[in-house]
């Protein structure tokens, strides 16, 4: 058996993405991109290198803190936003939380539920800024 995950873009606007992610757990955990920016819609022929996180709303019901979700910039797998507990951060008022680029970077996000207990659960909606090639 595997987890149960539901991964939806909401919006693939110019400037904005707005993602949805579900997931219920089997005890075993995983990886899953939740943005990948070679799939992302290019704005007057730009293509997307990366996003930003703007904002983030989550609900994550994990056994144990040590299970908390976390997000990584793909590639690099640094990870910038851990999630446990109901809770909304806003970074809107300094232009989003941008990436690291660190070496590896592939400008996707990745979210990792730690192996972790059966029924475990969360659910991550995030809105990004795009940011394109120059």
């Amino acid at each position: 058996m595997a987890d149960t995950v539901l991964n939806t873009t909401v919006f693939d606007g110019a400037k904005k993405l707005i993602t949805h992610y579900n997931v219920v757990s089997d005890g075993t955990g995983g990886t899953t991109t939740i943005v990948d920016v070679s799939a992302l819609n290019s704005n007057n022929g730009k293509t997307c290198k990366t996003v930003r996180l703007n904002k983030v709303s989550f609900n994550v019901s994990v056994t144990a803190p040590a299970d908390a979700i976390r997000m990584v910039w793909g590639g690099s797998d640094v990870v910038f936003q851990t999630l446990a507990g109901e809770m909304e951060y806003d970074y809107s008022s300094f232009g989003g939380l941008k990436n690291t680029e660190a070496t590896g970077f592939t400008g996707d996000v990745n979210v990792v539920l730690p192996a972790c207990t059966s029924g475990d659960t969360g659910t991550i909606v995030c809105e990004w800024i795009k940011v394109y090639e120059s």
